[in-house]
């Protein structure tokens, strides 16, 4: 179980750092279309010579016009001149697996940085473990929006309303990808325990479990980090609730009516910690399947997660909203997570448990 000294092992999340010159670093990214998709390379401010390649997903079903050649450029300034391009489907992503483990290498380099910014939920699982193997340093990095959709004055007025929400991030879901890498064979047989995070779209968490048919649901809340989102974490609670009331035993609430099992939205750590803590009380018995359902930073986590517990699958169920636009505005800060020897630091935690 995670304890205090495991977790002071836990790279912080902190303020992008300038880069220099000097050792040989790779970017992978995508090329999305919110103002954040380009702001990590913003922040290096054409600082030349900072990268030396780039492994850039192009997206063949965008959301929005792609910020394609204002990437390309910044790219450019940074030193890596020409991108390494890789076709992404968002409708089909199974092929993208075998794409991602073949076309990413990335042994030749001492540093990577991994923007997840732009990135979908599924693609941020698949390219954490193609470099799972990774000796070098790795920087996760995080455009953090100035602002979220939905808005308070947006959601207040229909709170409640289900139907309504196919307006916000997320509308419904079309399928459920399971891919090799994020798959287990174990624990066939065993009743199934299903984990997965709270948003703004319950229909992802219902559709696993009609897909399922899991004996235990265990929501785990996110938390804003920021004040002014607060309200959030009660409104994805409410969201839920109907299936919270169905499995309630598994879904205690705290003594203000939120859930007790929540995570920040950024800080990965937690998500983390509150998957290991299921884990060391269901995981013995029963099959931990996980969705991917919650937010960016949050999948870093269960990524993590997946590596430490090889016997828990993870499972992505693709939202039916890429045709939605203007899902952030903005960007507030710039973060990063560092790990010196990314390979290192999986195998010196898994020792911890």
């Amino acid at each position: 179980m995670i304890t205090r000294d495991v977790i002071g092992k836990l790279p912080e999340l902190h303020q992008a750092s300038l880069l220099e010159p000097g050792p040989k670093r790779a970017f992978i990214g995508a090329y999305g279309f919110e103002p954040r998709a380009i702001g990590w390379c913003n922040r290096q401010n054409a600082r030349g010579g900072v990268l030396n390649a780039a492994f850039m997903f192009r997206y063949l079903n965008p959301k929005g016009p792609n910020r394609i050649e204002e990437l390309k450029s910044a790219l450019v300034k940074l030193g890596a001149s020409k991108p390494h391009v890789i076709r992404y489907d968002i409708l089909l992503p199974q092929p993208s697996e075998d794409a991602v483990m073949e076309e990413i290498n990335v042994d030749a380099f001492d540093e990577i940085v991994v923007d997840i910014s732009a990135m979908t939920k599924l693609l941020i699982l698949l390219v954490l473990f193609r470099i799972r193997t990774f000796t070098g340093r790795v920087r996760i990095v995080y455009s953090e929006a100035e602002e979220y959709c939905p808005t308070r004055e947006a959601y207040d007025p229909i709170s409640g309303q289900m139907a309504s929400t196919a307006r916000f991030p997320s509308r419904g879901a079309e399928q459920i990808v399971r891919l090799q890498c994020l798959s287990s064979i174990r624990m066939q047989g065993q009743p199934v325990t299903l984990v997965a995070f709270a948003s703004f779209n319950e229909k992802l968490v219902s559709h696993m479990l009609g897909t399922l048919s899991p004996h235990r649901l265990i929501l785990i809340n996110g938390k804003p980090p920021r004040p002014e989102y607060s309200w959030r974490e009660r409104a994805t609670l409410d969201i839920h609730r109907r299936l919270c009331l169905e499995y309630g035993n598994d879904n205690p609430l705290d003594d203000r009516g939120l859930l007790v099992r929540v995570a920040s939205t950024l800080d990965y750590r937690e998500s983390l910690t509150e998957l290991e803590a299921i884990y060391e009380e269901f995981g013995l018995f029963e099959r931990i399947i996980c969705g991917a359902t919650g937010s960016k930073m949050q999948t870093v986590g269960l990524l993590l997660f997946k590596l430490l517990r090889p016997e828990v699958q993870v499972e992505y169920p693709t939202p039916d909203s890429y045709y939605f636009k203007d899902l952030s505005k903005g960007i507030r800060e710039v973060h990063e997570v560092v790990f010196p020897n990314f390979y290192a630091f999986v195998r010196e935690l898994s020792t911890d448990y």
